[in-house]
């Protein structure tokens, strides 16, 4: 072999070399490829019924529900969820199939909606154990795609603490806000039944509406000279617990509580007191229930087993009314 057939041969071999290195090196981002129609949690759906937790982060919210008796309950403040919001939490992911690997760059986390919980670009972290404290599924949640097809489309994922990223097919029904896991109308009660609502405290002149008889609209008390009630202040007030609901409920903490009082009473006895607990601008409030009539005791006894022992977050507009004073209920007549 001449000499130029020699360096011909030899540049032919350091391609090779360089191509089964390359090869192996790079095998693993390879294989994972193959994973289409492959269930993501396999064990979830042989062991669903063994559910013994779920954590949930989502942004600056986050909750964990545990088992506990033959439902779930929200840790630490024990209040109930709802068990369609585990199930579908459960039987959602349970359904996920791989369809595609994406990025293992963490700086191209973001684009797909993969960055950490709480970042602008952050995911939904999803971990669901079971008895023992096995994990049954631990993922992060990005971008929804729907280019997969098929009614629910498909969803960016990034599975325990693997770089490697996913598009799934599937889509995972978890609530969008923290409301959405309980039952939250603590009450709801009829307005004809509203006798008296008042807001006292706090070295302020106390606001009192009433009504002279059932049926009767509410009529705000010692209303100054030349003015009249501010449209809609009086409803806002017994909207309150017309339907008595909340947003987030936590186990009732050592804040102090505020010195104003929303108290409300029905015309069978039943007393609700709200007070804001903590900082007012959080929306906490803690809600105290008597009854003055064996009529509302049992509806009392009801109430009270759901809010004794925890604070709920209420809604800004509502906590606003603590504050509120005659200037705020009422206006200047117009000549």
């Amino acid at each position: 072999m001449n000499a130029k057939g020699l360096v011909l041969l030899a540049g032919v071999a350091i391609v090779a070399v360089a191509a089964t290195t390359y090869v192996l090196q790079n095998r693993s981002t390879r294989v994972v490829t193959d994973r289409r129609g492959e269930t993501v949690f396999a064990t979830l759906r042989d062991k669903g019924a063994d559910i013994a937790s779920i954590e949930l982060q989502d942004g600056d919210r986050s909750i964990t529900v545990v088992r506990k008796d033959n439902g779930f309950v929200a840790a630490g403040s024990e209040y109930p969820v709802k068990l369609d919001v585990v199930r579908d939490i459960v039987a959602s992911t349970a359904t996920l199939r791989f369809e595609e690997a994406k990025t293992s760059d963490p700086s191209r986390y973001g684009d797909i909606g993969l960055g950490a919980p709480g970042s602008s670009d952050g995911g939904k972290q999803i971990i669901i154990k079971g008895s023992g404290d096995a994990t049954l599924a631990n993922f992060l949640l990005g971008q929804r795609d729907m280019s997969v097809g098929g009614p629910q489309g498909g969803v960016y994922a990034k599975i325990g603490d693997a770089a490697q990223t996913w598009l799934l097919r599937g889509e995972v029904k978890a609530p969008t806000s923290k409301s959405d896991w309980f039952d939250n109308v603590l009450a709801r009660i009829e307005p004809a039944k509203f006798a008296k609502i008042e807001l006292v405290g706090d070295n302020k002149d106390p606001i009192s509406v009433s009504s002279p008889e059932e049926g009767k609209e509410l009529v705000l008390a010692n209303i100054p000279e030349k003015h009249e009630v501010e449209p809609g202040k009086i409803t806002r007030m017994s909207g309150v617990i017309e339907t008595l609901d909340f947003q987030d409920v936590r186990k009732a903490g050592n804040g102090a509580l505020a010195p104003r009082q929303y108290v409300a009473e029905t015309r069978d006895g039943l007393v609700v007191k709200i007070t804001p607990v903590g900082d007012l601008g959080e929306n906490w409030v803690r809600i105290e229930v008597s009854s003055k009539a064996e009529a509302s005791a049992e509806q009392a006894k009801a109430l009270s087993a759901k809010v004794s022992g925890r604070d709920f977050r209420i809604a800004g507009y509502q906590v606003e009314m603590f504050g509120w004073t005659m200037s705020e209920m009422t206006s200047e007549q117009k000549s």
